[in-house]
This record gives structure tokens, C-alpha cells and sequence, in this order.
């Protein structure tokens, strides 16, 4: 059974050639909790996504559904949350168990991540070809 995409609303603000950019707002968890706006913790991020073009005739400013298959949603929770815990954890039970201090213990776990995010940011350009968004719907204003 094919499992559903990843959908986001959002507004078209430029356009090249074989692809389009669109910003979407991504919601904290809580969003959607009715005393949100009372919380400090309700967090919204805007994020350019850039998202082939497909057979839309679209122009900025238009409103667009872009989706992500699961997969590749699942596989960018891999890469951005479950890696970087096993590192911390494989760091620091390596660091601690070689005797070194808090501190030191610390500072390696804080390397081990560094290295880590370093790698993925000299990969971005690979990595990107695997995170593809496709527009998938052209919403009436």
C-alpha cells in the first residue's frame, strides 16, 4: 500500500527556467493546540523550497500544494534527528568509557556533531537530488 505524501501549502515567489520557488510556513507541532497563542513554545518558520516545475503554468504570488514522497520524508528524519542522537550517544559512551572527564566527554559529543553537519553541508548538492518536491496542485486564489 503506497503511503500518502508530504503536502504544503504555499505562495509561488519566483521562477526559473524548470523550477519554481515557493515559500511555505512550517508549524510547530502545537500549532493546532488551542491555547497556542498563549504558549511561548508555538513555533512557524518560513522556508523557500525550491520545487520542479512540472506541466503548471504558474507566475508569482499564485498559490500552490507541493508534495514529497514519504519515503524521502522518512530518510530526511534519518539524516536530521536520528543520526545526530546516535552520534551524541555513540560519543559520549566512547569518551566515557576511554576516561575522559565531563568536559572532554562533552566536547567530543559537540565534535562528533560538528564533523557530522560539516559532512552533510559538503553533500548538500547530492543530498538535494534525493529530497525532490514536486508541485502538485494549482490552488484558485
Amino acid at each position: 500500500m503506497k503511503q500518502p505524501d508530504i503536502e504544503h501549502e504555499g505562495i509561488i515567489t519566483g521562477i526559473s527556467d524548470s523550477h519554481v520557488f515557493v515559500r511555505i510556513t512550517q508549524h510547530s507541532a502545537c500549532a493546532e493546540c488551542h491555547a497556542a497563542s498563549w504558549c511561548a513554545t508555538t513555533d512557524q518558520k518560513e522556508k523557500i523550497i525550491e520545487v520542479e516545475k512540472g506541466n503548471f503554468a504558474v507566475q508569482p504570488g499564485d498559490r500552490v500544494v507541493i508534495s514529497l514522497a514519504t519515503a524521502s520524508g522518512y530518510k530526511a528524519l534519518v539524516y536530521t534527528a536520528i543520526l545526530p542522537l546516535v552520534l551524541i550517544i555513540l560519543s559520549l559512551f566512547i569518551a566515557s568509557s576511554v576516561g575522559a572527564g565531563e568536559l572532554y566527554t562533552g566536547l567530543c559529543a559537540l565534535a562528533a556533531l560538528a564533523i557530522y553537519y560539516t559532512i552533510l553541508y559538503f553533500f548538500r548538492n547530492r543530498l538535494k537530488k534525493q529530497f525532490t518536491f514536486f508541485l502538485k496542485q494549482h490552488l484558485s486564489h
